[in-house]
């Protein structure tokens, strides 16, 4: 498999770069970048979120990329920051959101078009992730793209998404050349909808930087001090998608243990019981790099989503993470069609009594070689192999288009801010 190479990629991100939690987008751009020219543009703040949150250190970058430069340097990627945009959401579907949709638009394409012209930049590839609120972004670009790609990282589930998300999805799949999905129902349900070039690249691992929590002895990230005793662990987003019910159920049967939830809380989704628990612990968000001080502390590595039709879309990133930590993971069967490929290395609990009862083996069981097992797994689905396939879908998408229609650097020039 061929690398995709001396390419400009302009990559569209609904999740932004600093983001306290990595990101799909993220770590596919930063791999990229090794033999590409990638411009990464976040997914806009509002007006709105600019007056809330001005202090906030996030917004005060935006706020400065008016005056001074807007691009910056992360990790090979070049991250253009975008400007404030209209608060549309809350409008009805109609033309008030268009009106309003459309000024966003305008706004964004004229700073992208601005570092365009600057950096002579004249063939591109364009990628969407997942910021289905632009969906005819690519058409305002003043360089056209080469090659349009959606790229869908998740299902939707929020009510705040779910207002306007669909249809803009559809939307901004119908203008793309290609689709690249996440997780295998969400490439069917695009495929079942007629699109041809529907194509999968799962989710995957940082393995080098989770796989140091194998040598993590102790030294646990400071969030977790106080807890005794054995635990079984969980970190990622709290919110719709975890069964508390299950969780609550599963940890009245193991009286010894504790558990605890790393990560960002909805606590509209939190029932009380689950909240006043004396052996549930909620630690808080921290940033990527210290995630394996966090895993290190599992005795057991759980994912506990809910099994409905939501969850058959989602790939969670911490699957691999989990495995790369070497840690022992017990799951429900959210996603059969993952799952069962990984049957050898993750255990699934249906119910309550069932998940009590992996936990309880897979801590029973659990061995030196059972540890470089899980994390001979992860090291074959790593984010360098995820950006060479979605790399390489990309060059043959590429060299099937008409001659002279390619996204080709001409020379190996570096953009300016």
């Amino acid at each position: 498999m061929t690398r995709l190479a001396n390419t400009n990629i302009l990559v569209l991100s609904l999740p932004r770069h600093d983001e306290r939690y990595t990101s799909t987008t993220w770590q596919i751009s930063r791999e990229l970048a090794l033999d590409n020219n990638v411009i990464l543009v976040d997914h806009p703040f509002t007006f709105t979120e600019l007056l809330k949150g001005f202090h906030k250190p996030e917004v005060r970058k935006r706020i400065l990329a008016y005056f001074k430069r807007p691009v910056i340097e992360k990790e090979g990627v070049k991250v253009l920051l975008p400007p404030f945009v209209w608060p549309v959401n809350s409008l009805p579907k109609g033309g008030l959101y268009n009106f309003f949709s459309g000024l966003n638009h305008q706004m964004l394409a004229r700073r992208i078009n601005r570092f365009l012209k600057k950096n002579d930049i004249e063939s591109l590839v364009y990628v969407n992730s997942f910021d289905f609120y632009f969906p005819s972004l690519a058409k305002k670009l003043v360089v056209k793209p080469g090659l349009n790609v959606y790229h869908c990282i998740d299902p939707m589930v929020k009510p705040f998404t779910l207002r306007h998300g669909p249809y803009l999805e559809q939307k901004a799949v119908e203008q793309s050349d290609m689709v690249i999905s996440t997780a295998p129902a969400l490439q069917k349900k695009f495929t079942d909808e007629g699109i041809e070039n529907s194509f999968l690249v799962p989710n995957a691992a940082n393995y080098k930087l989770f796989n140091k929590a194998l040598a993590i002895k102790g030294a646990y990230h400071k969030s977790l001090s106080g807890i005794e005793g054995k635990v079984m662990g969980y970190l990622g987003n709290i919110e719709r998608r975890t069964d508390f019910d299950l969780l609550h159920d599963a940890l009245e049967l193991l009286s010894d243990w504790h558990l605890v939830m790393a990560g960002p809380v909805e606590a509209a989704y939190v029932p009380e019981q689950v909240f006043d628990h004396p052996r549930i612990h909620f630690t808080g968000s921290c940033n990527h790099e210290e995630a394996p001080s966090v895993m290190a502390r599992f005795d057991v590595a759980i994912i506990p989503f809910k099994c409905d039709e939501v969850s058959q879309g989602i790939y969670p990133l911490k699957l691999y993470e989990y495995l790369a930590a070497g840690k022992p993971v017990v799951s429900t069967n959210f996603n059969p069609e993952v799952l069962d490929s990984l049957s050898e290395v993750v255990e699934i609990g249906l119910t309550p009594e069932d998940f009590a009862d992996k936990v309880l083996k897979a801590y029973a069981s659990d061995d030196d070689e059972k540890q470089k097992q899980r994390a001979l797994v992860a090291s074959k689905n790593t984010w360098t192999h995820r950006a060479k396939q979605f790399g390489a879908l990309i060059r043959s998408a590429l060299e099937k288009q008409p001659k002279g229609n390619v996204a080709q650097r001409k020379d190996q020039k570096q953009p300016e801010a």
